[in-house]
Formats: C-alpha cells, structure tokens, sequence
C-alpha cells in the first residue's frame, strides 16, 4: 500500500510518458464495453463534483471487496440511505476492467449509486480494517470500525463523538455527507 501511494504521489509529481503511453495502449487494447464506459465517465463526474470545495464535515464509510458480498451489498444499501460515500482502498487485483465490472455488479443490483477509489483517505484516517465509519467535521473526526449497522455507528458517533451534529444531521437525513 505505501509503494502504491508513492507511486502515486510520483506520478503526479513527474508523470512518466513511457507508462502514460503503455497505459494508453493497453485501454486501446482492452476496450471496455460502452456501456462499462459510460459507467465510469458517470463515476468521474460524481468524484470530481465531490472534489468541488473539499467538504468540510461529512462522513465516509471504508470497504473492501474483500468482504462477502452479500455483507458489502448490505453496508452499501445502508451507506446510500445515509448519503455517506463509500471509498475502497484501490482496485480488484490492480486491474481497472475487473474493478469496473465488480462496482457495476453492484450497482445493477441496486446496492449503490457507485463508490470512490482512494487510497489516500485510507492513510489520511490511519483505517487498516474494514468496514469503518468516519465523521468528520471542524472539531476533528470520529472512526467506529467493525461490522455494525451503519445507522448504528452514527448512534455512537451521535452519543459521545466529537462530531456528533453531522452524525445527527445524518441520522436525521439532513446530512448531505460531501458538505
């Protein structure tokens, strides 16, 4: 995970042409189904409107296509009831195409709208285990992990955590979690 994350950071520091040109020639090699393409230019578009003016409370909910899937359709389904984002460390087996296919299944299947790749909120609220909630907001940020009810983690956030407005906000459905 940390060389994945310098790799990253060294790419957007110095991109690296020779990979530029392999990646692209391995999209034109392995073209995605249209309709695989318009699921992931869709995917683009909600993360870079979420990127607009960073928020500055909300919450996040940390997965991993490691669970079970019938546990990880459940969390998804609770996670889009709340408006909380769910956000995956990186891709299936590093590979872009299984990935896509993976969240598309989900999202046929209604469990989500979609998901965020970023391996960087991972390190920025030190999750090594999933599932995990985290609310954050001015006063700093609260994480409950382990496998409760998503409406459950928010309670205990709601009851002692630093955050506890946006936790009740949530609970309330007034919580626009990217806000």
């Amino acid at each position: 995970l940390k060389q994945q994350e310098n790799l990253s950071r060294q790419l957007r520091e110095k991109p690296d042409h020779q990979l530029k040109a392999w990646a692209e020639k391995q999209v034109l090699e392995n073209p995605l189904q249209r309709s695989d393409n318009h699921f992931l230019d869709e995917l683009v578009r909600k993360q870079q409107a979420s990127q607009d003016g960073k928020p500055r409370q909300g919450a996040l909910y940390f997965v991993s296509f490691s669970i079970p899937e019938e546990g990880l359709k459940r969390m998804l389904g609770e996670t889009r009831h709340f408006g909380i984002p769910a956000t995956l460390r990186g891709m299936v087996n590093n590979d872009l195409k299984t990935t896509a296919e993976a969240v598309l299944s989900l999202v046929k299947d209604g469990a989500t709208d979609g998901v965020q790749i970023d391996p960087t909120l991972f390190s920025q609220y030190g999750i090594r285990t999933v599932p995990a909630l985290v609310v954050f907001c001015s006063q700093g940020y609260d994480i409950i992990r382990g496998n409760l009810r998503v409406g459950q983690a928010l309670e205990k956030v709601a009851a002692t955590g630093d955050c506890r407005q946006v936790a009740h906000d949530l609970l309330a459905g007034k919580g626009d979690s990217g806000k």
